[in-house]
């Protein structure tokens, strides 16, 4: 089972005790989370943000912002040029390791990552915030 799926199985255990929580059944879509709480919410939100991670992207996602790739030495072998010919990310060889000659937008905002998208990110060791 997914996590929307075992959300929706445990809010459906409480219906009996709060009928109410079949309010939140229509909102289980996409990538989501539920925070019970009984602080203040300005704490948690602030405390959520301060533990947000870099990520790799997901294939299949969608960029929830334009994905710049900067230029950059990836400090990979001569080997791996094809992945980048590939994307039309200029590259050269420099002393031996693939070298990303200027920026590539590689997503535009709403687009779907691919899994090429993911290797690239992988690859150049790029991670988005998310």
């Amino acid at each position: 089972m997914g996590k929307n799926t075992m959300m929706r199985k445990a809010i459906r255990g409480h219906l009996a005790n709060n009928p109410k929580l079949d309010q939140l059944l229509q909102h289980i879509k996409g990538n989501i989370g539920f925070v019970f709480t009984k602080e203040e919410l300005v704490n948690i939100r602030d405390l959520l943000l301060a533990n947000k991670v870099r990520a790799p992207a997901r294939a299949g996602a969608l960029a929830p912002l334009d994905v710049v790739v900067p230029a950059q030495n990836t400090g990979l072998g001569p080997e791996k040029t094809s992945f980048f010919q590939a994307l039309n990310i200029p590259t050269k060889i420099t002393k031996g390791t693939i070298e990303i000659i200027q920026d590539v937008n590689l997503i535009k905002t709403g687009d779907k990552v691919t899994v090429f998208n993911c290797s690239i990110f992988v690859l150049v060791r790029f991670w988005v915030t998310l």
